[in-house]
């Protein structure tokens, strides 16, 4: 441990978060509510890896301008001539404004509401006028200083905006491949599309959830055992809780790399889930998928995969209480082009919308809990909680600099 983790926890507390499950505790409370955890996480974690910050589809055409924060810090996603989506601190160099104030559709350049500068659409400068007392200024005029956009590491890759704050994370592709490789045998995940309401935009939920990101991920992908209280759906399930008559796990777990999931056999989970009147998300979609997953890839993307449908969410740390959350579901062309898709995709909404509730409440409740001295750290079932006993540690070794 170094001198800065030093300050937010004891050596034995980190030594009960990275023992065997049998023996290790969680991570202590202070990491859901303190102020100095958090900005340690924002530096050592939020900074260094990739990031899930919107969807692509929020910002469509040419020339769309989408300004939005993580942690306090304007930036700016831009659609260029083109047709990348890129960001860029969202602050012009010469006044410290805002470049961008709120959202413009199918701009052929950006300008800067305080002093007029303009850009193009790929960050550059093109104009700042009157800067040198004449009409028409720009980069030769400003004595060596740079006047564009600072851009920020980004991609796009399942239908996702990701960024790198610091420039210095791995390849996106090396860092979803634990992804794929787990779920590629039974979903197209590359040809699956956003939905769509009726007016052709993209049916986005956004909730606020009063509770640290990490209580937000312990639920959403990697706590199993919570299905059979917490959610009606299942409580109403034979097949859950996912243990079967000889008490074996009616479950498979994945701990690869930065992804955490678990997978459920289809025919053995049949009567839990409502079938879905619509084409398949697997390669052929004529056929449902054997397998069903609820994964997680640290830090903040989950995307758990059903029949007809992959649903992203992304979770933005707000504050060490606050998160905020974006939902979107994704199918096969062949689904959203049918004639039945509205109105069973209302119907997976609606499902949802009780199945997000639920969880809100429990995440609430556990996030309250944290205030309390009695309990600092919490122990495991072995049997259930091998997912969140390693999503601990992942959080505990990216903290810790050698």
């Amino acid at each position: 441990m170094d001198q800065r983790l030093g300050e937010v926890m004891t050596r034995a507390e980190y030594e009960a978060v990275m023992a065997p499950i049998e023996e290790a505790l969680t991570l202590p409370a202070q990491a859901y509510t303190d102020d100095h955890w958090f900005a340690l996480e924002v530096e050592r974690i939020f900074r260094r890896k990739w990031m899930a910050v919107l969807f692509d589809c929020v910002v469509p055409d040419v020339g769309d301008v989408h300004p939005f924060k993580v942690f306090g810090m304007p930036l700016v996603a831009v659609r260029g001539a083109d047709g990348k989506l890129r960001v860029f601190h969202n602050i012009c160099p010469y006044d410290g404004s805002l470049a961008v104030s709120s959202d413009l559709k199918r701009q052929s350049e950006i300008e800067v509401y305080y002093h007029g500068w303009r850009y193009d659409l790929g960050g550059r400068l093109i104009d700042a006028p009157y800067w040198s007392g004449e009409q028409i200024s720009g980069p030769p005029q400003l004595n060596g200083h740079s006047g564009d956009l600072v851009e920020v590491r980004s991609v796009v890759r399942i239908g996702t905006l990701f960024i790198n704050l610091d420039g210095k994370a791995q390849d996106i592709d090396d860092w979803l491949a634990p992804l794929k490789r787990t779920v590629a045998g039974d979903y197209a995940i590359d040809r699956l599309k956003p939905a769509l309401d009726g007016e052709g935009k993209p049916l986005v939920q956004t909730r606020i959830v009063k509770a640290n990101w990490k209580t937000y991920q312990e639920n959403a992908s990697i706590n199993i055992l919570h299905e059979a209280s917490t959610h009606e759906l299942y409580r109403k399930s034979p097949e859950v809780p996912r243990v079967n008559s000889n008490r074996n796990p009616a479950f498979e777990l994945f701990m690869d790399d930065c992804l955490l999931a678990f997978g459920h056999r289809r025919k053995k989970s049949a009567n839990t889930y409502k079938r879905i009147d619509m084409p398949s998300a697997g390669h052929d979609i004529q056929r449902q998928p054997e397998w069903g997953y609820f994964t997680t890839i640290f830090p903040n993307f989950n995307v758990p995969l059903l029949d007809t449908f992959m649903k992203v969410n992304i979770a933005i740390p707000v504050s060490p209480g606050e998160t905020h959350l974006q939902h979107l579901r994704f199918y096969s062309p062949e689904a959203l082009a049918s004639e039945n898709f509205q109105a069973e995709e209302k119907a997976i909404q609606g499902l949802f919308d009780t199945i997000h509730h639920e969880d809100q409440l429990a995440i609430e409740a556990v996030q309250q809990a944290r205030g309390s001295p009695v309990w600092r750290q919490h122990f495991y079932a072995p049997f259930w909680d091998a997912l969140h006993h390693r999503f601990n540690q992942m959080v505990m070794q990216a903290m810790v600099v050698e």
